[in-house]
């Protein structure tokens, strides 16, 4: 049973996702939240994937008898059961670090501990515990349950043994995993970042009239289902910019500093899909997002 039961600390998007991915494929998830209601989330969460066409029926009744909703802080003894523990919290170095000491203090020192940072050095992250031979990188892309990529990133002091049992595990749930090397924004981010940065830049300057205009020639020119200021607003004004910032303040290299545009964006709010408003207006999620807020519901910054 422990060998197929994994647990997934963070319930944001990435977290939902992953957990999804991984009860859709047999195994057994113990999800941990820490945001006020944040079970309902997951379970509207669920109830959305279905209604979209993206989940029938069953397989969102095979999703709830693999998942089991835990509390961050309370229920850290469940643990112990998962032979892998992934780390999805939000991207803020400090609070993973304290993540996985904690991981380390409720596991045993065979369980194998995941990052699924963007940004952050895996080395560094596993410094902060007991076990860093058994912490790697699995950095998941959004949405998690349709895109194929896993990055597998090997820190300093992780063990190869690991290294192969993060490809299997992945392979598992029918992704493709790719080992790189650990450094900041590892492969995927470092170049998908500079791309919708220098779109927001295009458009703040002035260059084309509308983001629907610039999307659209992204689209038609490199075969995209999505242009790069939607792809903004659907990853997210913060976490881009964040991002960014985190590898210009590791690599000092100027291609990496964020668009003045995003950081605008993100003194007022305009956050993207999440938000109701980013390049794009989104009325369903913006009437949603005040219902949330109506019930004291955590929208942003969820862990």
């Amino acid at each position: 049973m422990r060998n197929r039961r994994i647990a997934v600390l963070g319930t944001g998007l990435m977290g939902k996702g992953i957990a999804h991915t991984f009860a859709i494929n047999d195994f057994y998830v113990d999800l941990y939240g820490h945001s006020e209601g944040f079970q309902e989330q997951v379970l509207a969460y669920l109830q959305y994937e279905e209604e979209k066409g993206r989940l029938t029926e069953n397989e969102r009744q095979k999703i709830l008898g693999n998942l089991r909703l835990l509390k961050m802080g309370r229920d850290y003894e469940e643990l112990r059961h998962s032979s892998l523990v992934i780390e999805a919290v939000k991207e803020d170095k400090e609070l993973k670090k304290e993540i996985f000491q904690m991981i380390n203090q409720y596991t045993f020192p065979n369980t194998m501990i995941a990052s699924n940072t963007s940004t952050f050095s895996i080395t560094e992250l596993a410094s902060a515990t007991k076990t860093p031979e058994k912490v790697v990188g699995m950095h998941f892309i959004s949405p998690v349950p349709k895109m194929k990529l896993v990055e597998i990133v090997k820190g300093y002091r992780t063990g190869e043994e690991v290294v192969e049992k993060a490809k299997a595990i992945v392979r598992q749930i029918g992704k493709n995993p790719c080992v790189v090397k650990d450094n900041p924004g590892f492969v995927f981010t470092r170049l998908f970042v500079q791309f919708v940065n220098e779109a927001a830049n295009v458009l703040a300057e002035g260059i084309i009239d509308s983001p629907q205009q610039l999307d659209q020639m992204m689209m038609d020119g490199m075969g995209l289902a999505v242009g790069p200021l939607k792809l903004i607003d659907l990853t997210g004004v913060d976490i881009i910019y964040n991002s960014m910032k985190s590898m210009y303040d590791h690599l000092h290299d100027s291609k990496f500093s964020p668009s003045l545009e995003l950081k605008k964006m993100l003194d007022a709010g305009f956050l993207g899909r999440k938000a109701g408003k980013g390049f794009y207006h989104y009325p369903d999620e913006e009437t949603d997002r005040t219902s949330k807020k109506k019930k004291g519901e955590m929208i942003h910054g969820e862990i």
